[in-house]
């Protein structure tokens, strides 16, 4: 579970939708700027609230959201441990947004103080994940256990670390510290461990040929193609309605290899039988995977495609222009000029 998802999953927490909810002037008029695109005109009335307001939830919030877009982290974090002291009964929620910002920054001693300090279920599976990623199994047991009093995504989450650390062979229990590597953005390292980790699982397990595809195509993401062929050589039957999926992760760690002629022929060759949004997602991967050693190709696999994925595959291109016009999302479209 990705931190973005993590965020989503906490409904009445998620910093826009207290934002919608919230009546004062300041804070509607730096939300609307927001979702139209105008990224500028929302963090000056975001910081004007602030402002106006230092210590309230919201206008801290989105304040600090600004500023972890513009990589000023020590800012986002000072704007909420501003607003925590009287926060009340959000203190829990400023806790955790700290703790998301710390991660952004890639502090993950921060990250496990103040998910811990949360008191959240959210935060509970994320101060477990960063015991995990610290080969902590035993400190990682309770957090995760707490988490599991969510009913939602963070509980599900939860409940399969710890299925996967109760496992008696060691390399399956294994996986549960490189998926918990990957949620908390340490991917390279996370790949560089996992292949006869989850070559392990899927001998045992019934989804083990949806794992191998997901980490093949976690692997060809990072640049580690040889661990991405690997396991797709690793896969006898692919999963059920998934077959264009292992085509479609061989193309994309095809790509990322170098070989461009046989990339484009393995993409074309997928595309009869693949659905729509998942083949242009895989198409869009690997042209921001190989886009500043090969943009002549990389602009090949998004031409005449549109989505967010397209839009940032033409950003690290350097066309801007298509990739204003390939957005949709209000906000990107405003960070890419559109």
């Amino acid at each position: 579970m990705s931190s973005l998802l993590l965020v989503l999953s906490l409904g009445g927490c998620n910093i826009f939708q207290s934002l919608l909810n919230n009546p004062e002037a300041a804070l509607a008029d730096a939300d609307g700027k927001l979702k139209a695109g105008d990224l500028a005109g929302a963090a000056a009335a975001y910081d004007e609230a602030v402002k106006k307001a230092p210590t309230n939830v919201d206008a801290a919030s989105g304040a600090a959201y600004m500023k972890v877009l513009a990589g000023d982290f020590p800012a986002a974090d000072a704007l909420l441990a501003a607003s925590e002291a009287t926060a009340a009964e959000r203190a829990g929620e400023v806790k955790l947004r700290r703790a998301f910002v710390a991660m952004e920054a890639g502090d993950l001693d921060k990250v496990k103080e103040y998910a811990t300090a949360s008191g959240l279920p959210a935060g509970s599976l994320l101060a477990g994940e960063v015991a995990l990623a610290d080969g902590d199994r035993d400190a990682a047991k309770p957090l995760f256990e707490a988490a599991k009093a969510d009913s939602g995504a963070i509980g599900t989450t939860a409940t399969t670390y710890l299925d996967l650390m109760a496992d008696v062979n060691p390399l399956v229990a294994g996986l549960s510290e490189a998926q918990a590597l990957w949620a908390l953005g340490q991917r390279r390292i996370a790949v560089r461990s996992v292949e006869d980790l989850v070559k392990a699982y899927a001998e045992s397990r019934e989804d083990g040929g949806d794992q191998l595809l997901l980490w093949a195509g976690r692997a060809a993401a990072v640049g580690e193609t040889g661990i991405a062929f690997n396991l797709l050589d690793s896969i006898t039957v692919p999963p059920a309605g998934q077959g264009w999926r292992v085509q479609a992760t061989r193309a994309m760690a095809t790509c990322i290899d170098g070989d461009s002629a046989q990339c484009i022929a393995l993409f074309d060759a997928v595309r009869p039988g693949a659905p729509a949004d998942g083949y242009a997602d895989a198409r869009a991967t690997a042209a921001l995977a190989i886009a500043e050693k090969d943009p002549a190709t990389a602009k090949a696999l998004v031409e005449g495609m549109s989505g967010d994925a397209v839009a940032r595959a033409y950003a690290a291109i350097g066309d801007k222009a298509s990739a204003a016009a390939a957005a949709t999302d209000t906000v990107l479209k405003s960070q890419l000029g559109g």
